[in-house]
């Protein structure tokens, strides 16, 4: 958010900059000065301005640039990407405040502005003033017609499995883990993170690998775990929590052999923003007396993390809560998760063929006609064949 808001103040200082002697261009550059020395920023931008107003304050930038020990570059000829709004530079000179060898980069950047698509330019412009993925979609979305399916109002998340014993799967998450059902196989594990249980058929037969597993979210592991044990439930790590660590949990299996990780994060450095989202969440009670969950986590495994961890940010636009290195977490509803994994570093491997699909409700429906022109949309389906051939269906 921190960068996002980076953005908004220069796009501020684009559209609403004032005459020389009635402006604050010399705090805001100061301020910037301090971002790019203390790292908060690759680079920075002065705001746009006539080439006079440039020269009457190049001297007090390279005092403000020289006591923060950056080097300032005076740029009339600003690269033109979607990132921006058309013209806002047009005539005008910009301040690049920066260290090296960043300038470099934003060189390469500028010869190569030619040669690659539009938005892909805008998001490597973005990267290098330090905007979050989410910040580079927002400005895209008000400079193009550009969008992401989470500005589609997200609602619900479903994650779909499928059994060869449907029936023994119905009975499992409806009188063991008692979770209500919103219809025959339709269960709720948090206000928007179902669970959608289906017999197996031709694109989802016998022995094809799950490379899924499903967290629960609760902040009751020891009442869980005692009450899975006297149920009888297959366990595929115990309970073992860890002073300080950034989570504990333990793993079931359910009947279908999907792995169910009951799991409850701690505050940790790379949690907060996870915590914060989690802190809200209400507890939704199970039928098992006391008992609940606040969440969902859909974990799928990859070969390629970067990426799908891009095709999440950029096609989809969700915002990563948790980075724990080898696995990213997005949130994706309120409540609902779903966790990237390195299969080289996870619980299950990855498979071409997987036993999950995964469903997102929009509340805008425009959504499908948006989509139905992407390089992943899949007529048949009515939803998206993403990277690794993860299948998700928008509703």
């Amino acid at each position: 958010m921190r960068k996002f808001y980076l953005a908004i103040i220069f796009l501020s200082a684009l559209f609403f900059s004032c005459d020389p002697e009635e402006n604050t261009e010399l705090s805001d550059f100061e301020v910037f000065c301090e971002m790019v020395a203390n790292d908060a920023k690759p680079i920075a931008l002065s705001a746009p301005q006539r080439s006079d107003a440039m020269d009457a304050n190049w001297d007090d930038y390279l005092k403000i640039a020289t006591q923060y020990e950056v080097k300032i570059y005076r740029e009339s000829n600003f690269p033109v990407t979607p990132l921006f709004p058309v013209g806002v530079t047009k005539g005008k000179e910009v301040a690049i405040i920066y260290r090296e060898p960043r300038f470099v980069q934003y060189e390469q950047l500028k010869a190569d502005l030619e040669k690659i698509d539009p938005i892909e330019a805008a998001r490597r412009f973005g990267r290098l003033l330090g905007y979050s993925p989410q910040g580079i979609n927002e400005l895209l979305m008000k400079n193009t017609d550009f969008r992401t399916l989470d500005s589609f109002g997200v609602e619900r998340q479903v994650t779909h499995l499928y059994y060869e014993n449907i029936d023994e799967a119905k009975n499992f998450y409806q009188e063991v883990l008692g979770l209500q059902s919103t219809d025959s196989n339709r269960f709720m594990i948090s206000e928007d993170a179902i669970l959608q249980l289906h017999a197996m058929d031709q694109d989802h037969p016998r022995g094809q690998a799950k490379s899924t597993a499903i967290a629960f979210l609760t902040d009751q592991l020891p009442e869980w775990y005692s009450y899975i044990q006297e149920q009888g439930v297959p366990i595929k790590y115990t309970y073992k929590p860890r002073e300080g660590g950034p989570h504990d949990g333990f793993v079931a299996i359910d009947p279908g052999g999907y792995l169910l990780e009951f799991e409850q994060f701690k505050q940790h450095p790379e949690n907060e923003l996870f915590m914060a989202y989690l802190e809200k969440a209400p507890r939704i009670q199970t039928d098992i007396e006391n008992l609940n969950f606040y969440g969902s986590i859909t974990w799928t495994y990859h070969n390629d993390l970067l990426g799908m961890q891009r095709f999440y940010e950029e096609v989809l636009g969700f915002q990563l809560v948790a980075d724990q290195g080898w696995t990213k977490i997005y949130r994706t509803s309120p409540t609902g998760f779903i966790g990237l994994v390195d299969e080289r570093r996870g619980m299950m491997d990855f498979a071409d063929s997987k036993a999950v699909e995964i469903e997102w409700s929009v509340s805008d429906s425009a959504m499908n006609g948006y989509f139905a022109k992407s390089i992943y949309w899949s007529e048949e389906m009515n939803g998206l064949i993403g990277p690794e051939k993860y299948r998700y269906l928008l509703r």
